[in-house]
């Protein structure tokens, strides 16, 4: 299945980038940039509403890394460095997000994936190995 993505951008040199079957739903930007992130509005990402430092810190927040950024406005080394290792976290009733470079493969296709990674633990999720918010649904506590 291919991945989606959403790009919203702000003017000509940045862009929040979303991509929906990796977000777990923490509600992290909801409620760090409710003039942003509004769930029920279409489209649901409004980043004119914002000062791109603030979208930045905001994106850099992400657990799953279903937001990141496009700034093609920025100078080389504002350019954040490459994980030289990847770090993992158990969340106490919820996913192990892994952060880094990671090669996966899952029924024999092989994706890249960087950054932000949240992987279910609950066995609940529709988008397994990944995340979806399921383990609220069934009050997974482990």
């Amino acid at each position: 299945m291919s991945e989606i993505v959403k790009e919203y951008a702000k003017g000509e040199d940045f862009a929040v980038i979303w991509k929906p079957r990796k977000c777990i739903h923490s509600e992290i930007c909801v409620k760090t940039l409710p003039e942003v992130y509004k769930p029920k509005d279409k489209p649901w990402i409004r980043p004119e509403n914002a000062a791109v430092e603030a979208l930045k810190k905001q994106i850099d927040q992400c657990p799953s890394g279903a937001l990141t950024y496009r700034d093609s406005g920025a100078s080389a080394g504002d350019e954040p460095q490459a994980a030289a290792q990847i770090k993992a976290k158990v969340i106490p009733g919820g996913p192990v997000l892994f952060e880094g470079d990671i090669a996966l493969e899952v029924n024999g296709e092989n994706r890249k994936l960087e950054g932000s990674n949240a992987f279910c633990r609950c066995g609940a999720s529709t988008n397994k190995p990944f995340c979806d918010g399921s383990h609220r649904k069934i009050d997974f506590d482990s």
